[in-house]
């Protein structure tokens, strides 16, 4: 373990995080072999027999993924897998998010025999979806879920149900993404068959390249970033940093980032985004096929289509966000869990809504609108570590169906429902154990302007990558001087401010879709703030830079 240039500081962030001091080498420098048996997932024997009998009868495969930013990744790695088999009987059904909604749907099943599959293959879905599993191993198609969402009273009869949320599961960490048990699926079936005529050409380890999906998904999909998610998250940065597919390093190349040093950050801000993108407001397989294309132009193709509707997104959701607030504005008192929406509001926006809001009132929020079929449904996104899952449960009566997992899920209600579900769910909120998080626990460490340099960043980025229960170190500063303030990008929707130590040491600090106007207090030159921040690294233009995020900033 190196030594920390603020063993003050270090030790802060170690008692944090809870983390013991023989834990500490183990969670500084995750290793890949320590990775958890994948024979450890429930029915992960039959899957990987049944993969395997699949490939060597030649049977055709169909592999059904969700739509979003763990789907689509894991999809790709059950794509990635087959290509490097040189399998070609197999196909991919990714539904369509407005259309046909999340999980399998009988349409698509028929679909799917109609191709002639003999094996179905969920990512990231299924295992609450009994009537299709039933539906499917009726008409001769096994049928092998490899899910991570909860699982509800009973599980569909499948051939196999590969989810480390099984009630009856054994398997170490519960927490791992969809795109995580694709991989795990992967690994299986390679170690088994190390010897196989079809594994020719796949050299031991060829499947860690496929990390680099896994680690966009576990960052993308609100797992907490410790034990198994830590190492893919770690690895999945390492590979994407090397990594070679057309379609990414198109998108880099779009959004202007560096390779080199990409971060947690320009995964869910940047990359996330756009994936998701595909499904809010087109077809998912154009996220799917620019993730595995082999071919430049294709790529280049579809990385400026999917940055021409991401910013159609943005306009949309900006219009949404400020239609919801309005709304919370007209009420006299906002409830402990918000639940809001309209008709006219598009389901697949709704959870960057939902973002939004839960920023703003610092609660649970549901949010909901209609499809095109008329169904009412949403999303909703958590606050201060209350299991989304466990408070829809409580109120189960008031849903036609909901699912997810503690941070984030999506449900469907009726129209007689809605002016009676936001007082059972702020009703029922008060009586979870929230388990609050390490995040929500985490407090501001003191540090004068002066101490912000390599050094700090260093002890700090030691404990990166950061998301879900480990979080960024949040700093406060003291009584620092302004020395300027601005306005910046664009359309001016971004704020910097320059503030200067005691020594005369100047730093930038910066908040995003923030202005001088909008941020609430003075910022005048030569006047004393408190401010909060995290220490980040800035690559813009190839040029690095520590900076500080402001979080929050009060004048004195």
């Amino acid at each position: 373990m190196s030594k920390a240039y603020f063993p003050e500081i270090f030790e802060a962030l170690r008692k944090q995080r809870g983390l013991s001091l023989e834990s500490m080498e183990e969670f500084l420098s995750p290793s890949y072999d320590k990775l958890h048996d994948p024979m450890l997932l429930p029915d992960m024997e039959k899957a990987r027999d049944r993969v395997i009998k699949a490939i060597n009868e030649n049977e055709h495969i169909v592999v059904f993924s969700d739509y979003d930013a763990d789907g689509i990744p894991g999809a790709v790695v059950m794509s990635d897998f087959f290509s490097r088999a040189k399998y070609e009987n197999v196909s991919f059904y990714i539904p369509h998010r407005h259309d046909e909604g999340f999980g399998l749907n009988k349409d698509a099943v028929e679909e799917i025999v109609l191709r002639g599959a003999k094996l179905l293959i969920t990512v990231d879905c299924g295992v609450a979806d009994l009537d299709e599993v039933a539906q499917a191993q009726k008409a001769g198609v096994d049928v092998i879920i490899t899910d991570h969402h909860e699982q509800k009273e009973k599980l569909p009869k499948a051939f196999a149900v590969v989810n480390p949320k099984r009630k009856d599961s054994k398997y170490p960490f519960k927490e791992i993404c969809g795109s995580a048990v694709a991989y795990k699926l992967v690994q299986a079936v390679l170690a088994k068959e190390e010897s196989a005529s079809w594994r020719i050409g796949i050299k031991p380890g060829m499947e860690k390249w496929s990390l680099d999906m896994v680690g966009i998904a576990t960052l993308s999909d609100m797992v907490p970033l410790v034990d198994e998610n830590r190492i893919f998250a770690k690895y999945g940065l390492d590979v994407l940093r090397k990594a070679t597919r057309p379609g990414l390093v198109a998108l880099f190349r779009k959004l202007n980032m560096n390779q080199k040093y990409l971060t947690e950050d320009d995964v869910a801000f940047m990359i996330t985004p756009r994936i998701n993108a595909a499904s809010r407001m087109g077809k998912p397989e154009d996220a799917f096929n620019l993730l595995k294309t082999n071919n430049i132009l294709e790529a280049d193709k579809l990385a400026d289509h999917l940055e021409k509707i991401n910013n159609e997104r943005k306009g949309i959701v900006a219009s949404l966000v400020k239609e919801a607030k309005s709304e919370m504005a007209l009420r006299e008192s906002v409830s402990e869990v918000i639940f809001i929406g309209n008709p006219d509001w598009r389901p697949s926006l709704l959870g960057l809504v939902a973002n939004s809001l839960v920023e703003e009132y610092s609660r649970p929020v549901f949010v909901w609108g209609r499809d095109g079929d008329g169904v009412l449904k949403g999303s909703c996104r958590s606050y201060d570590g209350i299991n989304l899952y466990l408070l829809m449960d409580g109120v189960k009566e008031y849903f036609v169906e909901y699912g997810g997992h503690g941070g984030a899920g999506g449900f469907s209600i009726t129209l007689e429902n809605i002016s009676n579900i936001e007082p059972a769910l702020s009703k029922f909120v008060k009586t979870l154990d929230t388990k609050r998080t390490i995040e929500d626990d985490n407090t501001a460490i003191s540090i004068t302007l002066d101490e912000v340099g390599e050094s700090l960043w260093s002890t700090i980025s030691s404990f990166a990558p950061f998301g879900m229960s480990n979080p960024k170190p949040l700093f406060k500063m003291s009584n620092v001087e302004i020395h300027s303030a601005k306005n910046f990008g664009k359309t001016g929707n971004h704020l910097e401010v320059v503030v200067r130590s005691e020594k005369n040491k100047t730093i930038k600090a910066i908040s995003f879709f923030n202005t001088i106007e909008s941020v609430g207090t003075p910022l005048a030159p030569g006047s004393r703030a408190n401010l909060g921040a995290y220490l980040e690294k800035s690559y813009f233009r190839n040029r690095p830079e520590l900076r500080l995020r402001i979080v929050d900033i009060m004048s004195l």
